[in-house]
């Protein structure tokens, strides 16, 4: 679950020596499906359907390496790097396409928990997708509703031990990715090279599971913050898991006073039935930031997953979106995608494989 919360991953492997020295695993995804998007509500107008293959439609198409090294005592070196990668067309031009740092980091990991430093995946982004039941892909997933620090740049990690299903996962970084700034109600302001701390607890025990996070990001001039509090649980029957997920979101970078005020709560339901997978979700975005009236949107979210093995399954999914009139959300299998996606209802299906 520590993997989920916060992706491990190291900046590189340095010579042909490292790989006799260490365990090295290749691993990767190959995601590649049909998306149907379009239809019209609130804000968004004249929106005609768009079909269109697309690769990593369930979850990005990646591949990657980790390992690690026994040091003695109980202490490892780990590492880990994963590029994404474009299964339907050559992102180069006439290049070879190219590969995307999804994340990456080296690290010490024993007795005391795990230190890691690189470039990582958000801790809040993490816990989205680990109870979203569409876990940030597919045009279900409702993790698209929201502003979100997927990845941040010089970015260092602690992930505690378990003590009796309870830890701790501490992080700080010092340039994150401009994703938040298409949210933040400021032209022109980027996030990059502002520094974001993070500090969650977790528990883990049997069918029970919980998230208690908070982050909050200081912009370099020193002008204000932006601050986030997310909680999450879910409790897995055998029969159906279920989940349910609150966010609070706010900022008063700048000099206009408070420029975002957002929540954000779901519930999901995931239920496995023979080689099948029944997936729904359901919940709100709200508006609270003043003059922001009628900006609230709903999204539902219902698929299926089948497995042809433990490594190959084929998935369907439907999404919808209700906004109210001033709201202009777009339906989009990308998690970071609030404004950018395209309608306000989609279907697709596909066929992915682990390796």
């Amino acid at each position: 679950m520590q993997k989920k919360i916060i992706a491990l991953a190291i900046a590189g492997l340095a010579s042909t020596a490292a790989f006799a020295q260490s365990n090295v695993t290749i691993y990767g995804r190959a995601d590649l499906g049909m998306v149907d998007r379009g239809g019209n509500s609130g804000a968004v107008n004249d929106v005609k359907r768009k079909y269109e293959m697309a690769s990593g439609v369930q979850s990005g198409s990646r591949i990657g390496f980790k390992g690690s090294e026994d040091l003695g005592n109980g202490l490892k070196a780990i590492f880990e790097m994963e590029y994404g990668i474009s299964m339907d067309q050559n992102t180069g031009g006439n290049q070879a396409a190219t590969w995307t740092n999804r994340h990456s980091y080296v690290g010490l990991t024993g007795n005391f928990g795990t230190v890691i430093g690189g470039h990582l995946d958000g801790v809040r982004y993490g816990v989205f997708n680990a109870f979203d039941p569409f876990a940030g892909g597919t045009v279900g997933n409702f993790t698209q509703m929201t502003i979100q620090v997927d990845r941040a740049s010089n970015a260092v990690a602690y992930v505690s031990p378990k003590f009796a299903g309870f830890g701790v996962v501490l992080a700080y970084a010092t340039a994150i990715d401009a994703v938040e700034a298409s949210g933040n109600g400021i032209a022109g302001t980027a996030f990059n090279d502002n520094s974001l701390q993070t500090i969650m607890g977790t528990y883990d025990n049997g069918p029970i599971s919980a998230r208690l996070d908070y982050e909050q990001v200081n912009p370099t001039n020193k002008e204000g913050k932006t601050w986030v509090a997310t909680g999450a649980a879910s409790y897995d029957f055998g029969v159906v898991k279920v989940s349910a997920l609150y966010d609070q979101i706010k900022s008063n970078i700048g000099t206009a006073g408070q420029t975002l005020n957002q929540q954000a709560w779901f519930v999901g339901l995931k239920a496995p039935v023979g080689k099948f997978t029944l997936k729904a979700v359901g919940g709100q975005l709200r508006d609270k930031l003043e003059g922001h009236d009628d900006h609230d949107a709903w999204k539902v979210g219902l698929g299926t997953d089948y497995s042809l093995s433990k490594r190959t399954n084929l998935y369907a999914t439907y999404g919808y979106i209700h906004n109210q009139k001033n709201s202009a959300i777009m339906i989009s299998q990308a998690a970071n995608s609030q404004q950018t996606g395209y309608g306000t209802n989609g279907f697709d299906f596909g066929i992915a494989h682990s390796f």
